[in-house]
């Protein structure tokens, strides 16, 4: 057996009534490991449930990548592009879970007390609802199938529309309601829709403008003839959207190398570009819980280092028998070194058990509420990534460890002569 280690256990055993302000220190030390890594997991966890929530949502209004016309974004719909041949090779690409063609529309929605602008966005039958079904509130979603009456004559595109909840309070519209809308052009266009639905994703900036509607209605107000579009909007598979920048480089590729002189030019661009004022909101996010994570490191440690020294004041007399048996400096500070490991991993799987009881507690139940005008959610949102929990518990132990270095070289100083008492 590692004789450092059989005395360090020895040491921590409780005999009589010696080392009580050393036990009483070691739980306070344990205690604060506990509390440390327990905060950092909660902030870790609650950054990663922001970043989710939030990308989840962004990319559910507008997908993870968009192909547009180069210099302009998507949304304008001055620059239309015209469907590319090859769009077959980007949608097979492993990273890719599907490829939507989107035609976008500024206009107006007027009640007779409000007037609100709002984006028109045109989907088909094609476009996966997916996003919308999770976060429908009211209503039902609108279908944009191609429908043929008895004599096979092709049917006019659907008046159904879909709105936020925010755009629904501020108008107070109902589901089942007619609306109108202005396009406002060299020529003023109405039309009248129904609203067919009533969604609630809480992402303020975004869904408070958007408008749902029939791809056919947005090409006909746009003056499209020839099956042009505002551009595509490719979603990603769930375990690539970390690398979104690499798959964005992959699909730039392929457009580079069958883009034909016929085709039109379209440029790819990221989520995180797109909306980079919602990603550095992100970005300072994760400033704060880096800040976090070093305060709570140094207060572990400092705690840590307290406790490692009342030990050492504690054993003068056996620290300098063993230096008198003839054992190293070296081995002695293993020896306390070992005995203040048991005291941060005791802290630290306490730490975890009540971080990630409080995480499931708030995942499960959503028992903090916050204002979806300001975070963009109603809770707050976790999410558990148990790579970064080892990642973050491995190095504060590392850490911890390093900074009780220090005080281990006290055992230098300690000479056998001066702390033997002879009996």
């Amino acid at each position: 057996m590692n004789l450092n280690l059989f005395i360090a256990e020895r040491i921590g055993k409780k005999i009589s009534g010696k080392g009580k302000l050393s036990r009483i220190s070691n739980a306070i030390a344990t205690v604060s490991v506990a509390i440390s890594i327990a905060v950092m997991i909660l902030s870790i966890a609650i950054s990663n449930g922001f970043r989710s929530e939030i990308r989840e949502k962004a990319a559910g209004f507008s997908g993870d990548i968009t192909l547009s016309a180069p210099g302009v974004d998507i949304v304008n719909y001055l620059y239309p592009v015209k469907p590319l041949p090859f769009i077959g090779k980007i949608d097979s690409l492993p990273f890719v879970e599907s490829v939507q063609p989107v035609a976008y529309r500024t206009g107006l929605l007027k009640t007779q007390e409000q007037i609100q602008g709002v984006l028109f966005k045109g989907v088909d039958s094609s476009y996966r609802k997916t996003f919308f079904e999770k976060y429908l509130y009211k209503g039902s979603l609108p279908d944009y199938s191609y429908k043929t009456d008895s004599t096979g004559y092709l049917l006019p595109p659907s008046n159904d529309i879909l709105i936020s909840k925010r755009l629904a309070e501020l108008l107070h519209y109902e589901v089942g309601e007619k609306v109108l809308a202005y396009f406002v052009d060299e020529d003023v266009t109405v039309r009248r829709f129904t609203v067919a639905g009533i969604f609630d994703a809480q992402l303020e900036e975004l869904d408070k403008t958007l408008v749902i509607a029939d791809f056919r209605h947005i090409a006909r107000l746009n003056g499209w003839k020839n099956g042009e579009i505002s551009g595509y909007e490719i979603l990603l598979n769930d375990k690539y959207k970390a690398d979104t920048d690499g798959c964005n480089e992959a699909v730039s590729q392929i457009l580079y190398d069958y883009t034909g002189e016929d085709d039109s030019a379209v440029v790819a661009r990221t989520l995180q570009e797109r909306f980079y004022v919602l990603f550095d909101w992100l970005h300072l996010l994760d400033l704060n819980v880096l800040i976090i994570l070093s305060l709570m490191v140094a207060v572990a440690g400092f705690n840590m280092v307290s406790g490692l020294l009342i030990i050492l004041f504690e054993r003068i007399s056996q620290i300098g028998l063993l230096k008198a048996l003839g054992m190293r400096n070296r081995d002695i500070a293993g020896i306390f070194l070992y005995r203040s490991s048991f005291i941060v991993l005791k802290g630290l799987l306490s730490g975890n058990a009540v971080a990630l009881l409080l995480c499931y507690i708030e995942w499960k139940y959503k028992l903090i509420a916050l204002d979806a005008a300001n975070y963009f959610v109603t809770y707050v949102p976790v999410d558990i990534n148990w790579s970064t929990i080892v990642a973050v518990n491995v190095i504060a132990f590392l850490l911890i460890m390093l900074i009780l270095m220090v005080p281990c070289h006290f055992i230098s100083k300690i000479s056998p002569a001066r702390t033997l008492v002879v009996r």
